[in-house]
């Protein structure tokens, strides 16, 4: 069980580092497409962020319904899922709302989570896994 655990957590690992990977890099890319739009570096931040946020509350989650029995469990993921739902929703609409820059930087803050899965077996061996061995 451990074992399992410290996989768990080593896979958050990767998965985090991907995250702000991805979120910093989409920043300076956006920086220089759009030449210094301010609002573009919020979103990027606020998106960068909340994919942060996101994974960590999908983690907790996760660990919580392990410890209940089925029905719990699936209640409690369905709850979770439409709670982040619903508040990516809200930070997408204030974000449209300041610029169409800060939107598109945010969702593609947003979609780091999913760069960062593709990525995690190339950060676990060249990162996470010289993190954990010292």
């Amino acid at each position: 069980m451990r074992d399992k655990l410290r996989q768990l957590d080593e896979t958050y690992l990767d998965l985090v580092i991907g995250i702000l990977l991805c979120g910093v890099l989409s920043a300076i890319l956006g920086m220089i497409i759009t030449r210094g739009d301010l609002r573009y570096l919020i979103g990027a931040i606020v998106g960068t962020i909340f994919a942060l946020v996101m994974i960590t509350t999908m983690m907790v989650s996760i660990q919580k319904s392990v410890q209940m029995d089925t029905h719990q469990a699936s209640r409690n993921m369905i709850k979770s899922a439409l709670i982040r739902y619903v508040a990516t929703l809200v930070i997408l609409y204030v974000m449209i709302k300041l610029s169409m820059s800060a939107f598109i930087a945010a969702l593609v803050g947003f979609l780091s989570s999913k760069f960062a899965a593709f990525l995690q077996k190339p950060i676990h061996e060249h990162i996470t896994r010289r993190v954990l061995q010292e």
